[in-house]
């Protein structure tokens, strides 16, 4: 990042600004280009926001004094605004519509957040069924294998509709089949569609 006489900074494509757990001094506005906001590491990064033009970010270390919660990278060519704690702390004492319209956006911001946490923690449980059932196929090495949905219910600690929603989702990607209140999983084939919907639900 290369800092002007101004405060201005530019920042290049796919630079770093900051990453999750770095302590938090300052926040940006941004004056031109894009910046994406991710959540997790290692490979495992989970896209919380792209923020454009006359968006800012990084306020939330400003708020709790906390490290920071996501990491950003510059998405494209970027022009940022840094706005240190001790200017952040004159805002928010003399304008109040900046710390109203800061106010109006992270409610829209924990909203969505709050969306993706949800649709992460169902994917989570999903793999974790999926998981549960390939475990159960592995000692039948291949030979047919039938489970009786009360039982999965109870395994997976699961309400029963939420049981027949994976498995019938799974009966559709041709990862066994429904008999009698069971699910029953009959040859290779039917093994390895399980292992590629398990593979789609981690990927």
């Amino acid at each position: 990042m290369t800092e002007t006489a101004s405060d201005e900074l530019h920042v290049p494509a796919g630079t770093t600004i900051f990453r999750q757990g770095d302590p938090g001094e300052e926040m940006f506005v941004i004056a031109r280009g894009r910046v994406r906001l991710t959540l997790g590491s290692g490979g495992h990064e989970q896209e919380l926001s792209v923020f454009e033009a006359g968006s800012f970010f990084g306020e939330l270390s400003l708020l709790g004094g906390a490290p920071r919660s996501a990491t950003a990278v510059a998405v494209e060519d970027c022009v940022l605004y840094p706005i240190r704690r001790d200017v952040f702390a004159m805002m928010m004492q003399d304008d109040l519509e900046v710390v109203f319209r800061m106010m109006d956006a992270l409610g829209v911001r924990l909203g969505q957040t709050n969306d993706q946490l949800r649709r992460l923690a169902v994917q989570v449980a999903g793999a974790r069924c999926l998981a549960d059932l390939l475990r159960r196929c592995l000692p039948t090495a291949g030979a047919p294998l039938r489970i009786g949905l009360e039982e999965l219910a109870r395994a997976w600690r699961a309400s029963p509709e939420a049981v027949d929603s994976i498995v019938g989702d799974l009966v559709r990607q041709g990862a066994g089949v429904l008999r009698e209140g069971c699910w029953c999983l009959e040859g290779r084939d039917q093994v390895e569609r399980l292992v590629d919907a398990l593979v789609r639900v981690t990927g």
